[in-house]
């Protein structure tokens, strides 16, 4: 038997199907419907090497959009001041949902502000080893600093563009490769061998058994010099007397002490004598006065007599008596 084929389940399958795809498409690719976005451009007087189609667009670190075409512009005079243009568009509900201030957000005022206020769009790496680039939107010039318009129409807006210093930084690289590269490698290669060969030969040319030989001998004569008999002796010897020597310094040490003993004794002796109470300081004193007074009579008797010289043999006169 032949079995018929349902219509209405072959459109139900397709069907299915179609919007299986367009919900897979929604869900897992890149594509926004309905999305509220502008449009922007900026000139880039440098190198966009590694900015494709596609690349980001971030304010601040934070992603709002994304690269929409790229394109030459036109010439100059220069050649070299020639522009690199690159349009990119940005979700204006996203900046909308990530701002503080959604319902008063004038998306067209804020830009303008934001532009105004020093906001300017500069190339960065996305990875700086596989070299692609995104847009950044930061605040790089001064506040209401005047800057050049270069797109004149009605269907983008321009946001000013900054050297990202991007060029200069591939260029010292390029540069600094080319130094590299002038590097004569295989005459350092050269240098290094001819001189590791001369160490070498240096090395070779040393007679390292005639001076393990003198080694030994050295070490023999060391040997012999310290088993020697004399040697021994006069070590003896001079412990010997060593030994003498600290005996003697011993029995002076104790002599000395001794010496110091009498010393103590007799400065003891000497305190008690001058002592203010002892008798034989008392005895002393009553000595000396009675020399005092025995040398004053004999100075008295001595004036007398040179006064009176005859006095010797006449004596006192009767006159001198009574005065006394």
């Amino acid at each position: 038997m032949k079995s018929s084929m349902n219509p209405l389940a072959v459109g139900m399958f397709v069907l299915g199907s179609a919007i299986i795809a367009v919900a897979a498409i929604i869900i897992f690719g890149s594509f926004k419907f309905f999305a509220n976005t502008e449009m922007f451009i900026s000139y880039f007087p440098e190198t966009v090497n590694g900015l494709d189609v596609g690349a980001a667009v971030k304010y601040k670190g934070v992603k709002i959009g994304k690269v929409e075409d790229i394109r030459i512009g036109p010439q100059r005079k220069d050649i070299r001041e020639t522009s690199v243009i690159v349009v990119y568009s940005i979700d204006v509900d996203m900046v909308r949902r990530k701002s503080d201030n959604k319902k008063a957000l004038d998306f067209d005022q804020w830009m303008e502000r934001q532009v105004a206020n020093g906001m300017r769009a500069k190339l960065n790496y996305q990875s700086i080893v596989t070299g692609m680039l995104y847009i950044e939107l930061d605040y790089i010039a001064d506040k209401n600093e005047p800057y050049h318009k270069n797109y004149e129409g009605l269907e983008y807006t321009e946001i000013p563009s900054s050297k990202s210093g991007l060029s200069e930084l591939a260029k010292a690289f390029e540069d600094t490769l080319s130094e590299i590269s002038k590097i004569n490698f295989k005459e350092i290669t050269d240098n290094v061998n001819a001189v590791l060969v001369s160490v070498n030969a240096k090395i070779n040319d040393v007679d390292t058994k005639e001076i393990s030989d003198r080694a030994l001998l050295a070490l023999n004569s060391i040997n012999e010099l310290a088993n020697d008999k004399n040697i021994r002796q006069a070590v003896k010897n001079f412990d010997t007397l060593l030994k003498d020597a600290n005996t003697e310094i011993k029995s002076l040490s104790e002599a000395g002490k001794k010496t110091l003993s009498n010393v103590d004794g007799v400065l003891e002796n000497v305190n008690t004598i001058v002592a203010p109470q002892s008798p034989i300081r008392y005895e002393l004193a009553l000595l000396f006065r009675s020399l005092n007074e025995s040398m004053n009579s004999i100075s008295n008797f001595a004036d007398y007599l040179e006064r009176n010289p005859n006095a010797i043999l006449t004596g006192k006169s009767a006159k001198e008596k009574e005065n006394q």
